[in-house]
């Protein structure tokens, strides 16, 4: 994994704010750093690695990470887009993130994310203390170190997605982008913690899940006995939009997660979804996430 000893402890120096002492210490007890670097547990003496990083991004977490116990000086912002995301504490408890949640942790909480399995697509942000300050205002987020949030909503999740197109163009107000969406998406998950797992919420996402293909308002009256000028007043009424506007984003929602996980091409990404043209889907997925298929497939493989 590195060329030379120097090459490592660069590596440690760029990865950790207390290098110097883990460096020290690996040395007093004949630990190797390189041994940390495979996967190896530390000492139990030995100080927790605490990570460090001076800007926000988002990235992907690989499945050739080796887990490791560890802190932060930041916070950190993790979102499972499809599969499950499983922590371990150092206590030896775990926490368990299912597709669609998300949780937040707090600087100087230690924890391990285990390595990932087929199919499990994780987002991970970090966001500098200062930054936090600046854009969670006067949210008011539960105390505990490790906050786990329900489900996220589809704009809740669409702000993640805005966020790592800023994290990975960094283009002209990049910094204020991220503050303002920052904002709105720590504003929609606290709003969350107290509507989280609505009924009629639960009840859209099961038909689109199982009908996406072939979703219709029509197709959704006739499958509930209802007329589709009744059924669309009803869908109105419980969400606040329209039937097509439901459908759009759990269409874009579902194209995110087949082009972060499958290796299916956008053509055959739009048929599977429903959509009858591919070029439908590059319009929407641009104009919804700003930016098309293809650049959302290359950001998640930066940092």
């Amino acid at each position: 994994m590195f060329g030379s000893e120097e090459d490592m402890m660069n590596a440690v120096r760029a990865e950790f704010s207390n290098a110097e002492a883990l460096i020290a210490q690996a040395r007093e007890r004949g630990f190797s750093l390189s041994e940390f670097f495979s996967g190896t547990e530390l000492p139990a003496d030995m100080q927790l690695p605490v990570r460090k990083a001076q800007t926000f991004y988002v990235k992907k977490h690989t499945a050739v990470q080796q887990p490791y116990l560890h802190a932060h000086e930041f916070y950190e912002l993790i979102y499972v887009q499809t599969g499950k995301c499983l922590q371990t504490l150092p206590n030896a408890s775990c926490v368990t993130l299912h597709k669609g949640q998300c949780c937040l942790i707090r600087p100087g909480k230690a924890h391990r994310i285990e390595r990932t399995g087929s199919g499990d697509v994780i987002l991970k942000a970090v966001i500098p203390c200062d930054l936090f300050a600046r854009s969670v205002c006067d949210v008011l987020l539960p105390e505990e170190d490790l906050i786990v949030f329900g489900r996220m909503s589809l704009f809740a999740e669409h702000l993640f997605l805005r966020l790592l197109r800023e994290s990975h163009i960094r283009g002209i107000y990049g910094k204020t982008a991220v503050r303002a969406l920052l904002s709105l998406l720590l504003c929609e998950l606290a709003r969350g913690q107290a509507q989280n797992g609505s009924a009629p919420v639960r009840f859209y996402g099961d038909y689109f899940q199982s009908e996406l293909k072939r979703a219709s308002l029509t197709h959704f009256a006739r499958k509930y006995g209802y007329t589709p000028a009744y059924a669309s007043r009803l869908v109105k009424r419980q969400t606040g939009k329209k039937f097509s506007e439901l459908l759009s984003e759990y269409r874009l929602q579902r194209a995110a997660e087949l082009l972060s996980a499958s290796e299916m091409s956008v053509e055959d990404i739009a048929f599977e979804i429903g959509y009858q043209v591919p070029s439908a889907l590059y319009r929407q997925f641009n104009a919804h996430f700003g930016m098309t298929p293809n650049e959302y497939r290359n950001a998640l493989g930066k940092r």
